[in-house]
């Protein structure tokens, strides 16, 4: 009995923790807060201003009252002093201190885009960029905070990769606030937890989206990056909207077919200790998906970037709809616009397969040197050295991580033990113009990922005329290499593969009846289709079919393929939606505020 009321008073003291404890100590400042300020404003010489462990309230009265919030960021350090104008104009600054009414047309909206890797080079960081530039076009009062880990880079340095890696430009730099966070960001790295990675991640994230609200609570929480673990300190403490922006589910139904066990009701099966620990592992995942599913709940805009995250989402997520939450496409950025109508200059096409990916594992860069190599020893065995005919690799990326370096490294070195020096090459970190280069460059584009999520990279390709050959799956498959089909693995933009190594390979479909070439058979929609492997369709491209490959057909191949992609794709359609879904956001915050939150905080 005691034990059992334990429990119950300590769920109880939890839940009011984070709903009535920690709101208050995050969103209510001091009782003195206007004295502590103008204190400061008056002071003879600079000083810090003293809030004691009061930082996030104290911080957004300064960002939301200031001519320049961006002053506000914590680079430095995590004092806070007040800047100069706001100090030369303090009786309009202690004026916009004081705006608060939800109804206030002039009250402005902190949007806070958690995004730890916000200075990294991918495709999530153009979404973040591009979402970041709508959202302060949208309306002047709008503010955005990007939370990030990338403690070494300044803020007007991070602004700059923006600009020359993305083309995102004209950015209002005063009303973007960095807030670093310095505590926490090792956790969410999958390389720090050695097992149980998944809850590691997101109680990593948990304690990350913690320290971001110490720091300045936003009034809409953005999740760029596909961090569900920050969703709780969003909805349940700071009771304020969320967008996520999905470019992948973390986890999936289908993860289940891996395991020994299906069904809870499976333990009358167990009878050893390696059955045990096979149960175990369906308990484990049961209870993760469960969560996923629970946290996937608070969010309130669920936007997928393509069609394969959709349909998984609204599988996973399958309580959101019936809840009122909204769950849709939003197509990545893609300067589709850009890329199609720039000029392409005098430079004639090399005979090279261009792979523009981050040198990540999952991107098997391994994979396509392997089926390289092999398309040489069949076709060209004594070739040295590169010819015409013979097309060679570019491997073009960026690095994130030590673990993005070590990827890198062991390609280079995988490439002398294969004796391919002067058939691969790699560009590391490249500027976005030099990017334009090589995809107006080279003939082709690459794309090994199984079920890549979408692929910036492909639409890349085919909006600067690059011909895809592209792994048949996902969003290559699914969104971006359309067209009127040829064959299973061709249409009229581009071109598939297979794999041995893919996941979803099953040996008791394979069969060469009616199948000459002896392709890969998959299941793609309950149709049984033949696939070639990279290096089957290199030989049979660059070998026995060259008609494949000519001049004409390339061509014909690139105008079809650019004007697919070129509206779908631009960066006007995504800024267009997006800024939809900002209202929507901005229409929630008035609507939570006053349902959601007490009294005190619903002012302050």
């Amino acid at each position: 009995m005691w034990f059992i009321l334990g429990i119950l008073l300590v769920i109880y003291f939890i839940h009011q923790v984070f709903t009535s404890v920690l709101p208050h100590y995050f969103l209510v400042p001091s009782q003195k807060w206007q004295d502590a300020i103008l204190k400061v404003i008056n002071y003879d010489k600079p000083i810090y201003l003293k809030v004691s462990h009061k930082r996030s309230s104290f911080r957004r009265r300064l960002v939301l009252a200031s001519e320049i919030p961006s002053f506000y960021t914590n680079f430095v350090n995590n004092k806070l002093k007040i800047s100069p104008r706001d100090i030369a104009n303090k009786d309009q600054f202690m004026q916009e201190t004081r705006r608060r009414d939800v109804n206030d047309s002039k009250r402005r909206l902190l949007f806070g885009f958690f995004h730890p890797y916000a200075n990294n080079g991918g495709g999530g960081e153009k979404v973040l960029w591009e979402a970041i530039k709508a959202t302060l076009e949208q309306d002047e009062r709008n503010i955005c905070v990007v939370y990030t880990t990338n403690t070494d880079a300044e803020p007007l340095s991070i602004l700059g990769k923006a600009r020359d890696k993305f083309q995102v430009e004209d950015l209002d730099y005063k009303r973007i606030v960095f807030i670093y966070l310095k505590n926490f960001g090792k956790l969410i790295d999958s390389s720090y937890w050695k097992h149980l990675t998944i809850v590691g991640q997101l109680f990593g994230t948990f304690l990350l989206s913690l320290e971001a609200a110490f720091e300045l609570s936003p009034d809409v929480w953005v999740d760029t990056m596909g961090l569900p673990g920050s969703y709780f300190v969003a909805s349940i403490v700071l009771k304020i909207p969320i967008i996520a922006y999905v470019h992948y589910p973390i986890l999936q139904e289908n993860m289940f077919n891996k395991l020994k066990y299906s069904h809870i009701s499976d333990v009358t099966k167990v009878r050893s200790k390696s059955d045990a620990f096979d149960y175990a592992k369906l308990f484990y995942w049961s209870a993760l998906y469960w969560l996923y599913v629970y946290i996937g709940s608070y969010v309130d805009v669920t936007l997928a970037n393509g069609s394969w995250t959709f349909e998984h989402m609204q599988k996973i997520w399958t309580y959101n709809k019936a809840l009122g939450k909204e769950i849709s496409i939003l197509y990545p950025p893609c300067g589709t616009e850009y890329l199609v109508n720039a000029k392409v200059g005098n430079s004639t096409r090399t005979n090279q397969l261009l792979y523009l990916a981050q040198f990540r594992p999952e991107k098997r860069h391994i994979l396509v040197l392997k089926e390289y190599q092999q398309f040489l020893v069949n076709n060209y065995p004594n070739l040295t050295s590169p010819k015409a005919k013979v097309p060679t690799l570019l491997f073009a990326g960026s690095c994130r991580t030590k673990d993005d370096t070590a990827t890198l490294e062991f390609l280079q070195q995988e490439v002398k033990a294969l004796k391919l020096d002067g058939f691969v090459e790699f560009a590391v970190d490249c500027s976005y113009a030099e990017i334009v280069h090589f995809l107006s460059t080279c003939k082709f584009g690459l794309n090994a990922m199984w079920n890549e999520h979408f692929g910036i990279g492909v639409v890349e390709y085919v909006a600067r005329g690059c011909i895809p050959i592209v792994h048949a799956s996902a969003g290559p498959l699914l969104d971006i290499v359309t067209g009127e089909k040829i064959t299973d693995w061709a249409n009229a933009t581009g071109f598939f593969f297979k794999s041995f190594a893919d996941p979803d390979f099953d040996p008791s479909l394979q069969t060469t009846k009616d199948n000459k070439e002896k392709y890969l058979v998959f299941e793609v929609n309950g149709k049984k289709k033949e696939f070639p492997t990279l290096e089957q369709l290199l030989s049979t491209m660059f070998v026995t079919d060259r008609l494949l490959i000519s001049d004409e057909t390339l061509q014909r191949m690139r105008s079809t393929g650019q004007q697919l992609v070129v509206d779908k794709f631009s960066n006007k359609i995504f800024e267009d939606k997006w800024r939809k879904h900002i209202e929507r956001a901005e229409s929630l915050e008035k609507e939570y505020r006053v349902e959601r939150r007490g009294k005190l905080e619903s002012v302050y």
